[in-house]
């Protein structure tokens, strides 16, 4: 996806968010698998939404997938780097299981987050990580774009803000549905790949289902849109969009200029939709648990087990 709106320096230098820490060491898990008759293994990573102490996403599909057990290790505030550590540390490195035996089918189940949003190719880098490290294992991964979000009102969704978190959430979506190129995905991260050269994604890089969250009937894609001339007036005004398009001739440049005023007049329309939400603009409430849990559920694999119409 080309990042007209911010040009050549992209997303990274506009939301700029705080690094990372340094990788660090899991306590020892404890945890062990209980039910040797459900042969679906799950394990499934994320930040608060995974947390939700509610009727979560995966709550929900385990009771109407009957040959699955879920293991749900999601820890609120976590990002992307540290969900990669806590799958490591809490899965890979638990000896209480055997992700070799083979009369059990193991899935890591993540769902991307915004935490680590801010910088998308990075959060794009270490979700390849740890998409890497299940398939070393024998294990296929199970991905959740980041669902819709955002607010009208709030000074941070104003002007061109709104479009850049727009921006930033897609690279993300784009790379957990498979549809943007490496380079795109993961900017500089890219040179940290494992194989060399301008290359498209190998298999053990590529998430084996992927569930877009971003545009399914969590947004409130019946919004009303911002002033299109509004838009336009604050791109001709901003010096970082001037000098991105200052090579264009006159046509392709009031193209440009059209296009990226409609998408960001269309911002309102990748919100979540209000009676989804929960105590704020990013969590789901139960019922946006439910809708989760049916947009997930028609590309569960058969071995799973699920009836997803009880949902």
């Amino acid at each position: 996806m080309a990042l007209s709106l911010l040009g050549p320096l992209g997303l990274m230098t506009a939301l700029a968010a705080t690094p990372p820490l340094p990788e660090s060491e899991e306590p020892a898990p404890t945890w062990r698998w209980k039910q040797a008759d459900k042969p679906v293994k799950i394990t499934v990573i994320a930040g608060s939404v995974g947390a939700f102490s509610g009727q979560s996403f995966h709550k929900r599909l385990g009771g109407v997938c009957e040959n699955v057990e879920i293991r749900n290790l999601s820890k609120t505030g976590i990002g992307a780097l540290q969900m990669k550590q806590r799958f490591r540390g809490q899965v890979l490195k638990n000896r209480n299981i055997k992700l070799s035996d083979e009369q059990f089918e193991h899935w890591a189940f993540v769902a991307t987050g915004l935490n680590s949003i801010g910088m998308p190719e990075m959060t794009n880098h270490y979700v390849k990580g740890l998409v890497e490290l299940a398939h070393s294992k024998g294990m296929k991964a199970l991905v959740l774009s980041p669902t819709p979000w955002g607010k009208d009102g709030l000074s941070k969704f104003k002007g061109l803000s709104g479009l850049a978190k727009a921006e930033a959430t897609r690279i993300v979506v784009d790379y957990v549905m498979g549809r943007n190129h490496p380079k795109d995905a993961l900017g500089r991260y890219a040179a940290k790949r494992s194989v060399e050269g301008d290359v498209d994604w190998v298999a053990s890089e590529i998430v084996d289902i992927g569930i877009d969250l971003y545009d399914s009937q969590l947004r409130d894609k019946d919004a009303e849109p911002r002033d299109v001339d509004a838009m336009r007036r604050l791109f001709e005004k901003d010096r970082a969009w001037k000098k991105a398009h200052a090579d264009l001739d006159p046509d392709a440049y009031e193209a440009a200029l059209a296009a990226d005023a409609q998408r960001a007049s269309e911002v309102p329309q990748w919100f979540m939709r209000p009676e989804l939400r929960g105590f704020d603009y990013i969590h789901p409430n139960s019922e946006g648990h439910r809708v989760i849990a049916q947009v997930t559920c028609p590309s569960l694999p058969e071995s799973w087990g699920c009836a997803c119409d009880e949902l």
